[in-house]
Order: structure tokens, then sequence, then C-alpha cells
């Protein structure tokens, strides 16, 4: 009989354990846009940018992605997130307002929240306040933990007008880390990343301003109260406003050269609010001055940062967070582009996700609650699914075109297979005609090469030869969004 007693008590304890902050067991549900039947045969190079099909559609007839290719386009399954392996595509949001769209169904697995958004720890005296965290906060946390996607908790408020404690004399450190103590021994074991602050005030002469000496400050009393309260926990420092400006990169030099670097596991910035090519007037925010033709210096500024990071006896990660092309219809907002289509947003999304997972950095979006944007969030769906266990590779490729603003990035999955991300990258448009051009991989050869279109929703076999030994693509159809060739060695 005793031991019965202790089997039960034991499978109970371990029953409770799964039920908060645990993995529990996958399952699979259906996609948030249900799969189509197999399109019919085509001869055609097609024009279509926009998935427009409905689950009850019998067939679809899929565009070409290669000039006379008679292979069947297939609609691309996509997976839930706690179905992929790591992809580094992530979101942010306030657990207030947690879009259940985050919560599985876009198949990303990162998410960066605030909880108590409104820094009601400002006020609390921790010598004789109880402080609670409200359990509908407590519920995204556990539902994200149990769907295998890691969480970043940014430690900071949200709401710049409500700060009252300004982090830089003894007092309002003993506060903040006060909180942050109670925060990582409440959720230790749930939370992958803690972010010290959400975009430091870089307004100096204000009572936030936040100087990069007094922020180095603030690093080095919490990160030990981290590490004694959860060691497994990883602590990621930045968050740096838009760096196009200036004074952000300015910042961020500093922060990077201050001697923390060694101390911490992750460099984040906020590098794509409505970011575009040069020649795309959406992209231009209205505060002066501004870096000159940031789209296109962007990647160099990326490996500029790695670069002094590793200097500095960096070992740890970098992500770009906050990403995201804002729409008239649903998310204007008085400081940032927001004359993007829901069409264009979603390309812009796509180009900066792989952007990003190229320069080996992850890729951090932001996602309005209650925003109607399907083709952005499709294409958010399918490339969380493709780019599952992604890892930057550089890929010996000859493109044969006229065109002069190509822009590609290779990868190599965990099964051998590679990836060949490929795109013009001039200014989103609506509906693109594409280019043709011919790609030859030197000294390479393949099974079999599947192109993937993100933007619609399927996958079709590429046409391929053999000329001495090397792999050669022709009449490929390449539009301004990343096309995909899965490439089976």
């Amino acid at each position: 009989m005793k031991r019965i007693a202790l089997l039960i008590l034991l499978v109970t304890l371990i029953s409770l354990v799964l039920e908060s902050c645990g993995p529990s067991p996958s399952t699979t549900q259906a996609p948030l846009v249900e799969p189509s039947a197999t399109a019919s045969p085509t001869k055609s190079v097609g024009n279509a940018d926009q998935t427009s099909s409905t689950p009850e559609e019998e067939s679809i007839q899929y565009p070409s992605l290669q000039e006379d290719n008679l292979y069947e386009g297939t609609t691309l399954e996509v997976k839930l997130s706690n179905q992929l392996v790591d992809n580094r595509i992530g979101s942010v949001a306030e657990t207030k307002n947690y879009p259940p769209f985050l919560l599985n169904d876009s198949g990303t697995k990162w998410s960066r929240v605030i909880i108590d958004p409104w820094g009601s720890w400002q006020q609390v005296d921790w010598d004789a306040d109880e402080y609670t965290i409200d359990p509908s906060d407590e519920k995204v946390i556990d539902d994200l933990v149990s769907n295998d996607i890691k969480v970043m908790l940014v430690l900071d408020i949200w709401h710049p007008n409500s700060r009252t404690v300004f982090l830089k004399t003894d007092e309002d450190i003993a506060i903040y880390t006060n909180w942050v103590r109670f925060m990582v021994r409440h959720f230790k074991g749930c939370i992958t990343y803690y972010e010290i602050l959400n975009e430091p005030d870089l307004s100096f002469s204000s009572p936030s301003g936040m100087p990069v000496d007094a922020y180095v400050n603030l690093v080095n009393h919490t990160v030990p109260v981290i590490r004694e309260e959860d060691p497994n926990a990883k602590i990621v420092l930045g968050a740096v406003p838009d760096t196009r400006w200036p004074d952000a990169r300015w910042w961020l030099w500093d922060l990077l050269n201050s001697g923390v670097m060694p101390l911490v596991d992750g460099v984040s910035w906020h590098g794509m609010y409505g970011a575009a090519p040069s020649d795309d007037p959406r992209g231009i925010r209205e505060r002066e001055p501004q870096v000159s033709n940031y789209w296109e210096t962007y990647p160099d500024f990326v490996e500029e940062i790695k670069s002094v990071a590793a200097a500095n006896g960096f070992e740890g990660e970098f992500m770009s967070e906050e990403m995201i092309w804002r729409t008239p219809a649903y998310q204007p907002h008085e400081s940032e582009p927001w004359g993007f289509t829901d069409i264009s947003g979603a390309k812009y999304f796509a180009r900066a996700i792989i952007i990003h997972l190229g320069l080996d950095v992850a890729s951090g979006l932001a996602v309005v609650p209650g925003d109607d944007r399907p083709v952005s969030y499709s294409v958010i769906q399918a490339l969380s699914t493709v780019m599952a266990g992604a890892q930057p590779e550089d890929l010996p490729l000859v493109i044969e075109s006229d065109a002069t603003n190509i822009k590609y990035y290779g990868f190599t999955l965990p099964n051998g297979e590679k990836l060949l991300a490929i795109w013009t990258d001039g200014p989103a448009v609506e509906d693109d005609p594409g280019i043709l051009l011919t790609l030859t991989f030197p000294d390479f050869s393949a099974e079999r090469v599947t192109g993937i279109d993100i933007l619609n929703r399927f996958e079709q076999q590429i046409v391929t030869e053999d000329d001495s030994g090397n792999l050669v693509i022709h009449g490929l159809l390449v539009k301004d969004y990343p096309l995909i060739l899965r490439i089976t060695p």
C-alpha cells in the first residue's frame, strides 16, 4: 500500500509541473489556412502575387515558378510552433492583450513579452507590500512555454509616461532589482531570456534619459540578481531604438565598448520600423537626421555590430526586434512609416526575416493586436515552417541576369538539404511580374530542387540540368519577395 501511495503522489507531482511553465505533449492541429488541393498543370509563368484561394475550392492552378515548367504546384503545408524545431523567428506583445495567432498558429519560436506594462512595481514597498502577477499574464507565459516557444521577458515598463523610477540613483536601482528578483524567482525555469530595459531613453536631458554609463551601472547591479535566481536564464542588453538614427548607433557602439559584453548572452536592437529601399518613399521616417541608404547599408551595419561585440568578448546571440511595416487601415503611427499595404508589408516582412537569418541574427516581428493582415500573417507562417532548423551558409552561385538589384542568402538544414532565398530588392509592389534568370551552382549536384513561393503558399519541383558538374537552373522567375529553393543533394 505504501508503494501505491508513493506512486500516486509521484504522478500527481509530475502532472502539476507539466501544467505550469512546462512543455506539454505536442498535438497536431489544423494550420490557420487550410491546405488546398493539388494544382492543375500549367505551362505559363504566372504573375499572381496574392493568395486568394479558400479551403472550399477543389483545386488551384498555381502560377509556375519557372519558364516552361510542367510540374504541378502543390500547397505548402505549414506547421504549428509546437511542431517545429527552432527557426529563430519571434514576436513581441503585451501579455494583457496577447494576439492568439502568436500562441501557436504562427509557427514562431520565441516571444518577447511585457508583464505589468504600466509599471505598478515602481510603487511597491518591497518590505511591506505584496506584489502579485495577474493570472491572465501567467496563462500567456504557460501557453507559450507549453507550445515550445521561448519567452523573452522585458524587465521594464511599456508606457514611458508612466515611469516614476528613473534607475540612476541607488534608491531607484534597489526598487528595480527587487522587482527583478521577484520576477526571476517567480518564473524560474519558464523564461529563456531576460532583457534589461526596452529602448533606453536617448533624451539625456529628461529625467528618464539613460546615458550609456547609467545603463551599464544598472546592468552591473541587475546581472548578479538574475544569475543568482536563475543561473540557466540568458540576459539580453540593448533593445536600442531605431538604428537608422545616428544617436541610437552611437549609444550602441558605446554599450558594446563598455566592458559588459562578457557578462551577458544577447545583444538586441530595433532595426526595421518600416525600413525600405532608398527609392521607396514609404520607408522614410519624419525625424532627422537619418542614415542615408539605410536599407542598402543595413547588412554591413549588422556585421559591424557583430564584429565590435566579438572584439569586446561577446559570445552570445544577436537579435533584431519589433520589425513592422504599418498600414493606414490598421496600424497608423504618428512617428513611424505607415503607408504600406498588406501585400507590400508582407514582402518586406519576408525580406527582413531572410536578411537577418542570413546574417545569423534572430528575427523579431511586431504584430499589433486586432490587426487584420492575412497575407502578412500567411507569409510569417510559411517562413516559420520553411526556415525551421536553417543555419546560414555561403552557397557559391553565378547569376545570369540584366537586373542589378538581386539579393540572396544561403542556408543549410539539419538533414543536409540547402536553401537559397533570392529576390529583387527594389520597392515592394502589389503585383510584380518578376524577371527570368539563370542560376549556376558550381561543382554542385542535386537529386531534386523544389521552389517554394511563400506569398502564394505553394511549392513546385524545379527543372535542372547538369552542365559539366555544375547545377544549372534556367528560366527561374524571381520577384520582389524571397523565392526559396530547397536543394536536396
